[in-house]
């Protein structure tokens, strides 16, 4: 057999091998992308679980004020709750479609969100009928308390579901990373390999007795004696070698940009809300250790929706992307920042050793939204919302922590005389969400 027999075949064997790398490794991207997107998809459903729960809350709240105080406003709050949850609702029939488990479950929340709607609805007819003692009557019954406390049960169920699948969409994402490294160190040892056997052709055919040839022709013109000499060379195979290695690094870099992309906020760049439970949690844990503390601020934009509808959503996220960039400049660099979804942002502040240093940050965060926002040539004001929740204070336990910023926060936004409100128990009985309020009636 030849050398040009040869060399051409093996060079038709590395340009089959690296083409079907290439296909192979595009095919396994695309299976991760996709396998992410039902990552996010998992994550929206949780999200708009949650909203949906307090938008029900919200009701609630307005139901219960209408009747202490007969004050209208408080109608608001209860009409825009029943509005939100029914959205909510309808996204998630929307979202899980094609789960037939999760769409009993939410037939039987419908079920009871329209039994505590009427539960309501009746209260407030009754109040406005002059008939307060039978309104406050009917909701000491605790008709309305057994209705949310079954639809809770029903969303801790439904939640439940989706973070079993959470964990195993995740799991499946990671094993498809975990293919694609396995196959990475695999296509590493059958190029070297190649790039070896190579190597030794190239040099025992070619280039030794090329260089062999070469000097003994020297030899023969000076007219010294011949002498054969071992030659070493390694010029033609560095091409190869740097060909694979700038492969499998474009391979490691698209890795490390689907994990980024997993676990942050595409517009903003923010970590988002897939890891926030875990940071708090190892804050907390990091402060008891320190014997300092951990503040939790929960922001919320004000009157983002009218402004996104009146000027668009190339605003909005600009609008966005500027109060991320505010924010990132008001903290420090052991602080995070999140943005949770929507016009949400929130800020873990770490190693806080007085309650006082807290109250400082969320002035230099006020400082920083005191000057209006330049968006494509408009002035617009940005003012935020705060709730602020603080461990090992308020609990040290993180999911009480979120419950209550999330509380604060809206106490924060009914109140018009300040933009931040601290946690207080007092709080979780207007918010309902640890008891009932009694009625006398």
């Amino acid at each position: 057999m030849s050398i040009r027999f040869r060399l051409s075949f093996l060079i038709i064997f590395l340009f089959i091998a690296a083409i079907s790398n290439s296909v192979f490794t595009f095919w396994l991207e695309k299976l991760g992308e996709e396998k992410l997107r039902w990552v996010n998809h998992t994550h929206t459903v949780l999200y708009t679980t949650q909203k949906l729960l307090s938008a029900m809350k919200d009701a609630e709240t307005g139901q219960r004020g209408y009747l202490l105080t007969n004050d209208a406003s408080y109608l608001e709050p209860y009409h825009n709750g029943l509005v939100i949850a029914e959205e909510e609702y309808l996204k998630l029939k929307a979202l899980t479609s094609e789960n037939t488990e999760q769409q009993n479950i939410l037939l039987n929340i419908r079920e009871q969100m329209q039994y505590k709607f009427d539960e309501l609805a009746k209260t407030i007819s009754l109040a406005q009928k002059g008939q307060k003692s039978a309104a406050l009557e009917l909701v000491s019954r605790d008709k309305g308390k057994e209705y949310m406390d079954t639809i809770r049960s029903y969303i801790s169920t439904f939640t439940n579901n989706e973070f079993i699948l959470l964990e195993k969409r995740k799991g499946d994402f990671r094993e498809n990373r975990a293919e694609i490294t396995t196959i990475i160190f695999v296509e590493a040892g059958i190029f070297i390999g190649l790039a070896i056997i190579t190597f030794l052709f190239m040099h025992n055919n070619l280039f030794y007795p090329l260089k062999l040839l070469v000097r003994s022709s020297e030899r023969v013109e000076k007219g010294q004696r011949l002498e054969v000499s071992d030659i070493v060379g390694n010029d033609e195979m560095g091409h190869l070698l740097s060909a694979f290695y700038k492969m499998s690094d474009k391979v490691y870099k698209r890795e490390k940009s689907l994990d980024r992309k997993a676990k942050h906020d595409n517009l903003t760049g923010l970590k988002n809300r897939s890891t926030l439970l875990q940071e708090i949690e190892k804050a907390v844990t990091a402060s008891q250790k320190a014997k300092n503390k951990t503040a939790v601020l929960f922001m919320d934009l004000n009157l983002f929706k009218q402004i996104n509808d009146s000027l668009g959503h190339d605003y909005g996220d600009l609008i966005l992307k500027e109060t991320a960039s505010r924010l990132l400049a008001s903290v420090r660099y052991s602080d995070t920042v999140f943005r949770l979804g929507g016009d949400e942002f929130l800020i873990i502040l770490r190693n806080i050793e007085d309650i006082t240093n807290v109250f400082s940050a969320i002035e230099k965060i006020q400082e920083k939204f005191k000057e209006p926002a330049d968006i494509n040539g408009k002035a617009i004001d940005i003012s935020i919302s705060i709730g602020v929740s603080i461990s090992p204070d308020d609990s040290t336990n993180s999911l009480e922590l979120i419950e209550f910023y999330d509380i604060a926060m809206y106490a924060s936004k009914r109140d018009k005389t300040t933009a931040y409100k601290r946690f207080e128990r007092s709080m979780l009985r207007r918010s309902g969400d640890r008891q009932a309020i009694k009625y006398d009636g």
